[in-house]
């Protein structure tokens, strides 16, 4: 005996719902019987008494219904056909227009958002420009302050400097150019002490013309 209760549970739900499927074809069977006693039955029998009595009408009237049937079969069908297309292509319309409707809104929602950010663009470019000349107005009143009429030529120049590139010298040029200096230097006094101090061939020249 299986004492799992997952598997208890799971024989019982199977159970009750056997049961319940049991239980519901008893039910329609029971009321197709009803079905087929007080209604299909006697109307199959009063049917065949007509035919019986009158088969001459009855085979008309059969005839007429059957021939009937056929010919609507393309009415019919045409009718169904054509009311499918016409739903679908209300469908495909209001889509269409939806669609439309979206695309317009999206446009007009994009132009707003670019009026937006050029506004946003154009004010952020005043307040620059307006902070900048307030900037440069306040160094220029400084100036005039400390320098007096030299200090607007001060300022000109300053400002020349904020707004042009400025060439930065690599590190060990100033060593470089001293370096060059120094030998250049050193290389004038070499030669003027050459040039001071008597050589050989001069002392001997001089010996032998004073002779």
């Amino acid at each position: 005996m299986d004492d799992n209760p997952g598997v208890n549970s799971l024989t019982a739900g199977l159970d009750e719902l056997a049961s319940y499927l049991e239980g519901s074809t008893l039910v329609v069977q029971a009321y197709t019987d009803i079905i087929e006693r007080k209604y299909a039955r006697p109307a199959l029998d009063k049917i065949f008494r007509y035919f019986q009595g009158q088969p001459l009408t009855m085979t008309w009237v059969t005839i007429t219904l059957t021939l009937f049937a056929a010919l609507s079969i393309l009415p019919v069908l045409s009718f169904i056909g054509l009311s499918i297309f016409a739903l679908c292509s209300s469908m495909s319309i209001a889509l269409g227009f939806a669609f439309a409707a979206v695309v317009a809104l999206e446009t007009m929602f994009a132009i707003v958002l670019l009026l937006v950010l050029g506004g946003l663009l154009l004010f952020s470019f005043v307040v620059t420009t307006f902070g900048a000349m307030a900037y440069l107005t306040f160094h220029l009143v400084q100036h005039l302050q400390i320098h007096e009429r030299f200090g607007i030529a001060e300022w000109a120049q300053k400002t020349k400097q904020h707004f042009t590139s400025v060439s930065v010298k690599p590190e060990g040029s100033d060593d470089l150019d001293e370096s060059g200096v120094l030998i250049a230097h050193e290389a004038n006094d070499t030669v003027k002490r050459e040039n001071l101090s008597p050589s050989p061939s001069r002392s001997l020249m001089a010996s032998s013309g004073s002779i």
